[in-house]
């Protein structure tokens, strides 16, 4: 009998940060790194109330959180927070400052999110250091990226080169003394989605203090209908690439490196036999000499503007060779012939509501994998609307008893095929529709969410809606310690 590595259970993580850091405009917890011996989560505020006041506004009623009349009435400067292991404090490390708008408009935040964190040591630092992509908004300027060497004084580097219309970027990925960035998002975007760029391109630099970027390939690797390098990770000396494509399907390429731009080789393409339905890998983790790989449809599972799903998550293992495992999804044929799901969990792990498989992490031997889950909409959604396999499931479960049990998930698995659940319910709170990011500390594992229902949130009683106060809204860090329950009650 194999004995499992131990640990955490559900009962052994701790709330660090209820509420949004004490501000239920802070949505999402939306980077996170560990920089010198400290975790740093960068927020996204507001994610909810720009959704409302976007191009395309999903049909949601009542809206799910009370907002002023304007966008701008919203303090949206996003934030840093940095953790202190020893103290268990929290603290704002850094607070986006204001711009005059492009309209003439005062006190526009220049960032109202942070995607993307990551530590790397380029040519010119003494030390690694703690490099932060950011998200504009229309009125600002283009996304910067920031750097720290000691998580207090933040300053800009030279951008990429991208167009002015590019809002955010989503990743920042070292690899070989490079790093690499691809915008996520653009004002020209069809729809204007956050997760759909202007430009398919990868930019590469080693110099980052001197802007030295340069395109690491073609266009959306030669397809029109490559609309935006989505996600990126590190494995067998290569670096990989998910590519998002609405028409035919996600592609994954992947390159050894070398002068720029890089040779590249694709590894699969039409959504690795799924088409749309896996628009585009996202979640990238090497595990126990494996790569795995979560592909999803873009908007939580459902991207309206190319009339995409609902269709929940799956999950690839890859391989040197490019041969690839299905660990979570549908069974189909595929051009490496049948690929059934080795785990035994269809897409969501059994839950049509995971419309992503969001991060993944390594922690004391085990793999861990995070959800988005949609299931907390319920309550707002036009029903009629949905397809009939997904509103059969509804009328069968009952709008109620689905929000009540709403909540994002965290599975792992020590093996890559056999996986267990952490938590179903978002630790408790059916708010927490997804977990944004993980990070393995000596103290444990650090869990943030995305919590878009605060700082009110919309109600029904007797029939009638209204806005209360949330103390559940906004996004939650919790951390996670083998045996710490037990040792909280010996204590």
């Amino acid at each position: 009998m194999i004995e499992l590595p131990p640990a955490p259970s559900e009962a052994d993580f701790r709330l660090t940060a209820p509420s949004g850091f004490g501000d239920g405009w802070n949505h999402y917890a939306h980077s996170m790194a560990v920089f010198q011996g400290r975790v740093y989560v960068g927020t996204t505020r507001g994610a909810f109330a720009g959704l409302k006041f976007g191009i395309t506004v999903p049909a949601l009623n009542p809206w799910p959180i009370e907002t002023p009349p304007g966008l701008y009435n919203i303090d949206r400067r996003a934030e840093i927070w940095e953790y202190d292991p020893v103290t268990a404090v929290w603290r704002l490390a850094f607070r986006s400052p204001t711009v005059t708008g492009v309209n003439g408009r005062p006190n526009v935040p220049s960032y109202i999110g942070y995607r993307g964190m990551n530590v790397f040591q380029d040519v010119n630092d003494s030390k690694p250091c703690l490099y932060i992509s950011t998200w504009s908004p229309h009125l600002a300027h283009s996304p910067d990226v920031l750097r720290t060497e000691d998580g207090v004084n933040f300053t800009k580097i030279p951008r990429p080169p991208w167009s002015p219309a590019v809002r955010a970027c989503r990743t920042f990925q070292p690899f070989k003394g490079r790093v690499h960035m691809s915008p996520t998002a653009s004002g020209t975007a069809k729809g204007y989605n956050q997760d759909v760029g202007s430009e398919a391109v990868i930019y590469a630099n080693g110099d980052l203090q001197n802007g030295k970027w340069t395109p690491a390939n073609d266009e959306g690797f030669g397809d029109k209908n490559n609309v935006t390098i989505f996600e990126m990770g590190v494995y067998d000396d290569h670096l990989y690439a998910g590519v998002m494509n609405p028409v035919t399907g996600g592609e994954l390429w992947k390159t050894p490196g070398g002068d720029l731009p890089y040779k590249w080789t694709r590894v699969f393409d039409r959504g690795a036999g799924r088409g749309p339905q896996n628009e585009g890998p996202g979640a990238m983790c090497e595990f126990k000499g494996a790569f795995y790989v979560a592909c999803a449809i873009v908007n939580g599972g459902f991207h309206r503007e190319y009339k995409i799903g609902p269709a929940a998550a799956e999950m690839l293992r890859i391989w040197p060779d490019d041969s690839w495992d299905l660990i979570v999804g549908e069974p189909r044929i595929t051009e490496q012939g049948l690929k059934v799901p080795l785990s035994g969990y269809s897409p969501g792990f059994d839950n049509i509501f995971n419309g992503y498989i969001w991060r993944m992490e390594v922690h004391e031997g085990w793999l861990y994998a995070s959800t988005m889950s949609w299931a907390m909409l319920m309550p707002y959604l036009p029903l009629h609307a949905w397809p009939a396999d997904v509103h059969g499931v509804i009328r069968r479960l009952g709008v109620d008893r689905l929000a009540e049990t709403g909540g994002c998930q965290l599975w792992r698995t020590h093996d890559g095929i056999h996986w267990e659940p952490v938590t179903r319910n978002g630790f408790g709170n059916k708010y927490n529709w997804g977990i944004r990011t993980l990070a393995s500390t000596p103290q444990g594992l650090m869990v943030g969410t995305a919590n878009p229902f605060g700082p009110r949130v919309a109600v029904e009683r007797d029939g009638a809606w209204g806005y209360v106060d949330n103390p559940r809204g906004g996004c939650e860090l919790w951390i996670g310690k083998t045996g710490a329950r037990e040792a909280a009650t010996r204590g």
